[in-house]
């Protein structure tokens, strides 16, 4: 059976580790996998007023769930 979970070495990011998403399964309402299916009008409802970005591939986004590995603005 097809894993539903989808390793981060399949996305462009920022660092080349081989971090796991860390949701899991969750992985599939996120910017980067959104993006990577070309689900761009869906990105756009999500990215509109953004609070966090994610530390691997630096996708911005309105909450920390739509993210793979999130970190809030402003956090040192």
């Amino acid at each position: 059976m097809f894993d539903e979970r989808m390793e981060m070495t399949d996305q462009i990011g920022t660092d080349g580790s081989d971090m796991l998403c860390s949701c899991g399964e969750l992985h599939k309402g996120h910017i980067c996998w959104l993006t990577h299916m070309g689900l761009i009008m869906e990105v756009g409802h999500l990215t509109a007023s953004p609070t966090v970005s994610c530390s691997k591939c630096g996708a911005k986004a309105n909450l920390s769930h739509n993210v793979c590995f999130p970190v809030s603005f402003g956090c040192d």
